[in-house]
């Protein structure tokens, strides 16, 4: 018994031993496995990470691309939109001797505008204009109708694309410290289309006041909010500066005032010199807001226009010469009600009606005259509207419009877009009649608007010189003249904007 127990402890140590003799067999053979995984390991990580690390440079090379993409497709680019209308007008003249002209229109205006934000400060927006007759017209007269005031706005003969508007807009939060939020702009301003003459026409009302400014001009504008330092609503105030004409030869203009004799000469003019005879076309104004709660405000404006230009008798029969001779200031004051009474009714909260007054006064140049005259003769004229969302059919908005302008009465509105002429600029009265309806939301719309001119006096439409002499229609019949004594413009319109 105790050998069996001996020879069994014996084995037991014996297998012990040769056991842990293979432990450490084993177990060395699994270390130098080890540190040959972990070796691969190493180089496999130091592998990787030099994939990783090149994966990393072009996903952020690839950021980077993206990123610029993005600017492209959101701020960093020139965003586009169209206005595109096509329209017909039946425009009719009535002369002073009873005879009557009428004619049939179509045309196509183009608005192609752009805009640009960098940043949050600064934008820039462009607008260009082409507006044409249908075909070529009969007999074109280029000459008063390309004047840079009006151009865009008069329907041509030619697929020209203007430039109607460019400028830079710089906007920020506060000025000099004062919780004052501000605008600075300078460019080819947006002067056309402005407020109340905006409701017939279907758009947003730029600057400035349409009663007595419609027409375009070059320039800068500073604008002002003042209510969160008077605790008035809406207050602002504007100051505009213009040029329509400056004193400047273009190249390659024929004068050359280097020749002898002062005739035509190839050897070259003083480019860009001064213009004799000629002074700048400045216009300088202010427009202040007292007061705008979102339903009721009120807009004024007063502006001083320089060396203004126009059609004066030489003294030979039937000759004209075009100069400068005086000065025109003027202001208006427009009230407006968006939204008449509160909750009375649907409709009524949501009709507008304007009322606004304005005048104009010449002030000639020593032993110079202005509209005949040379002495400062002052005009008057009242502007007010009505509109309302139609009760009998939906999306649509029907307008009535009135205008009254006295004997001297002068308005800057040569770009108003009326064929017959612009109805603010009437020296007698002005009745219009609108509808304008949304047949796709606003990006197809469509308008029918009767407009009707009963002149009291002649030269409404006229520059500042002999031309806007004002005579009634017998003293005009009586100086061998035959002008229009009415004329009336039916329009029917599709427009398309996105």
């Amino acid at each position: 018994m105790k050998k069996i127990i001996t020879l069994s402890i014996l084995a037991f140590l014996t297998t012990a031993i040769y056991a842990e003799s293979d432990v450490n067999s084993t177990t060395s053979s699994t270390q130098a496995q080890i540190d040959a995984l972990k070796a691969q390991l190493e180089k496999l990580e130091t592998t990787q990470n030099e994939k990783i690390a090149k994966l990393e440079k072009k996903q952020k090379h690839n950021t980077k691309k993206i990123s610029a993409v993005n600017k492209l497709a959101n701020n960093d680019n020139l965003k586009f939109s169209i206005d595109f209308r096509t329209a017909y007008d039946n425009v009719s003249y009535k002369k002073a001797d009873g005879s009557k002209d009428t004619n049939d229109v179509f045309s196509n205006r183009l608005w192609m505008k752009m805009a640009y934000a960098p940043t949050n400060n600064i934008s820039f927006f462009g607008t260009l204009s082409y507006y044409k007759i249908y075909g070529q017209v009969a007999q074109p007269h280029p000459g008063m109708d390309q004047m840079d005031w009006v151009v865009s706005g008069t329907a041509g003969s030619t697929n020209t694309l203007r430039v109607k508007e460019a400028f830079f807009l710089y906007k920020n939060d506060t000025f000099l410290g004062m919780n004052v939020p501000w605008t600075a702009s300078i460019g080819r301003r947006p002067s056309t289309d402005g407020l109340l003459i905006n409701y017939r026409d279907d758009q947003k009302a730029k600057s400035a006041i349409g009663h007595n400014i419609n027409m375009e001009f070059d320039g800068a504008s500073f604008n002002y909010q003042l209510e969160n330092v008077t605790d008035i609503p809406g207050m602002s105030l504007k100051f505009c500066f213009g040029r329509g004409m400056s004193d400047v030869n273009s190249r390659y203009s024929g004068i050359d005032y280097n020749s002898t004799n002062g005739t035509y000469s190839m050897n070259g003019s003083n480019n860009y010199g001064k213009t004799p005879g000629f002074s700048n076309t400045d216009l300088v104004g202010v427009l202040f807001k007292p007061y705008d709660d979102g339903q009721y405000s009120l807009h004024t404006v007063w502006f001083d226009a320089f060396n203004l230009p126009g059609m004066y008798a030489t003294g030979t029969p039937n000759t004209y010469e075009f100069k400068q001779h005086g000065d025109v200031q003027g202001g208006a004051a427009s009230f407006i009600a968006d939204g008449i009474g509160d909750g009375i009714s649907d409709m009524l909260d949501d009709t507008i009606f304007f009322a606004s007054f304005a005048y104009s006064q010449t002030n000639p140049d020593a032993g110079q005259t202005m509209l005949g005259s040379d002495k400062k003769e002052t005009g008057t004229s009242f502007y007010t509207g009505l509109n309302w969302p139609c009760q009998l059919i939906d999306d649509a908005r029907v307008g009535v419009e009135y205008n009254h302008g006295s004997k001297y009465w002068r308005s800057f509105t040569y770009g108003e877009d009326t064929l017959v002429g612009s109805k603010v600029a009437t020296r007698g009265d002005a009745y219009e009649v609108w509808f304008n309806k949304d047949l796709i939301h606003k990006i197809l719309t469509a308008q029918i608007r009767y407009t009707y001119l009963d002149y009291k006096y002649t030269g409404s439409h006229a520059f500042f010189g002999d031309g806007g002499t004002p005579m009634t229609m017998s003293e005009a019949i009586a100086a061998g003249q035959n002008p229009v004594e009415s004329a009336q413009d039916v329009r029917v319109y599709l427009r398309y904007r996105y």
